[in-house]
């Protein structure tokens, strides 16, 4: 219960209401952190059994791969901040694994893709050791046996580097809402926040783009400063969409069924961190923390009577 109600305080007066029996707490904090930490120890084994070279003079085990849940696959990464006593704010990084299936829209008369069975895995870990336990689950959800591969995410270099180095066929998006919110704020900065051609301007730019016409775009937004130097949040807005130009094919992307939005590793974000780490006044010791975004991760991955039975509460 403490791992879903964002107040230690509070699941243990839900168990007490519901069972009748008292709950301190303390021994709710205590046995989350126990139950937590033993699974921060079977995931970091787990990631490192996935990348580590195996010594020679050892017995080779050959793991098996499991089947995908699509024939098309896709991987979206992100991160949240949590504030960790003595470090101060501290990114928990998130990886969301999801099937990609599609369905009718009769609106456009096109099929759309959609994002579903989605799985989790974060902690505060360093971007090389994200890197590991994302693949790890990665492999659990037998992304190595798709037949295709995506990954929708933000600008974020890092995020991209991991991407880069684990997934070499997989076709590389950069999130939709994340191109139109630089084309809003280049648009507020000509036009002003609350005028009508901001608003005509933008939804210009996202016809273009939607038909992959990224250099008319650039063209467009140059014009509206045809004899100035550009302001730095204008500069700033075209340098991330210039760096990401190869990641911004977005008719052809719909066209070959991928996703074009990352909502589902956002939503993520605020499912297994934010909702339970980041309510007000929150500050977590960092083991603390982990513990509970491990837990979260199997509880909300649908996958609670795994980590029970690896518990031994089975």
């Amino acid at each position: 219960m403490s791992i879903e109600v964002p107040s230690y305080r509070r699941a243990a007066d839900h168990f007490s209401r519901l069972t009748h029996v008292t709950c301190a707490k303390s021994s709710l904090q205590r046995l989350v952190n126990q139950y937590g930490g033993h699974l921060v120890g079977v995931q970091a084994k787990e990631a490192l059994a996935m990348v580590q070279v195996p010594k020679p003079e050892a017995e080779i085990e050959w793991r098996s791969t499991p089947k995908p849940d699509s024939e098309c696959m896709n991987i979206s990464m992100d991160g949240a901040m949590v504030n960790i006593i003595g470090q101060g704010w501290k990114e928990a990084k998130t990886v969301t694994i999801s099937a990609v299936t599609h369905e009718f829209d009769p609106q456009t008369e096109e099929w759309r893709a959609r994002l579903t069975r989605h799985s989790y895995r974060a902690g505060l870990w360093p971007v090389a050791d994200f890197a590991n336990q994302q693949w790890a689950e990665a492999c659990r959800r037998g992304v190595e046996r798709a037949a295709y591969l995506s990954s929708v995410n933000d600008g974020a270099a890092w995020i991209w580097n991991v991407v880069g180095t684990c997934y070499g066929r997989c076709v590389e998006i950069l999130d939709w809402w994340h191109a139109v919110e630089r084309l809003w704020s280049i648009a507020q900065h000509r036009f002003g926040a609350e005028s009508a051609d901001a608003t005509v301007w933008v939804a210009l730019q996202k016809k273009l783009l939607a038909e992959s016409n990224l250099r008319q775009v650039m063209r467009n937004i140059r014009q509206l400063y045809p004899h100035h130097s550009l302001p730095e949040t204008v500069h700033k807005a075209i340098g991330y969409l210039f760096h990401n130009r190869h990641r911004m094919y977005y008719q052809h992307y719909r066209q070959a069924g991928y996703p074009i939005g990352s909502g589902s590793v956002e939503s993520a974000c605020k499912l297994v961190v934010q909702s339970r780490l980041k309510q007000a006044g929150m500050r977590w010791l960092d083991s603390s923390a982990q513990a509970i975004l491990a837990l979260r991760s199997f509880l909300l991955s649908d996958r609670w009577s795994t980590a029970t039975a690896m518990l031994g509460l089975s």
